[in-house]
């Protein structure tokens, strides 16, 4: 099992708990077939016997040891807590962006803060959600990741 696998399950985990298909889904970015699903079926397995995930349900959950373990080798890049979705969010943001390669890590991040933040995929580098907390926003910029995010205000009706 690699390291990388066990990171993305994790993260995915933790910015939206969910089934077998879902994390597969934020992990890849592709729908999974049937024989694709057995190595995640197996990582999050192992990663339940070790106490880093739980399940309830056929949903999927992190632990505050997965969190703790998450965050340990992840210190330059901080983990956004999750925005109080009791209420129904306005959604009126749409975010670009078009990050290098050599930034994939960002790029990856990035895609899993704005699930997080109730954000939905458009395409792949373009999501529409509701407003960003300002402490992200000063992050991104403090990255120097602004120039190659574009953040637009819109309503949804506006949308075709």
């Amino acid at each position: 099992m690699g390291i990388n696998l066990i990171k993305e399950t994790l993260r995915a985990v933790s910015n939206y708990p969910g089934g077998y298909s879902t994390i597969y889904e934020m992990i890849y970015n592709e729908k999974p077939w049937d024989k694709s699903k057995n190595s995640l079926r197996t990582t999050l397995s192992r990663l339940k016997k070790k106490g880093l995930v739980s399940q309830k349900g056929t949903s999927w959950h992190i632990t505050n040891v997965g969190k703790a373990m998450l965050l340990k080798g992840n210190k330059h890049r901080p983990y956004f807590t999750k925005q109080n979705l009791k209420t129904k969010q306005v959604k009126n943001t749409i975010v670009a962006f078009d990050i290098p390669e050599k930034n994939r890590k960002y790029r990856d991040w990035l895609r899993y803060e704005l699930i997080s933040f109730g954000f939905e995929f458009v395409q792949q580098s373009l999501w529409f959600g509701p407003s960003l907390p300002k402490e992200f926003i000063e992050y991104l910029h403090k990255e120097k990741l602004l120039q190659y995010i574009k953040i637009f205000k819109a309503k949804e009706e506006d949308l075709l």
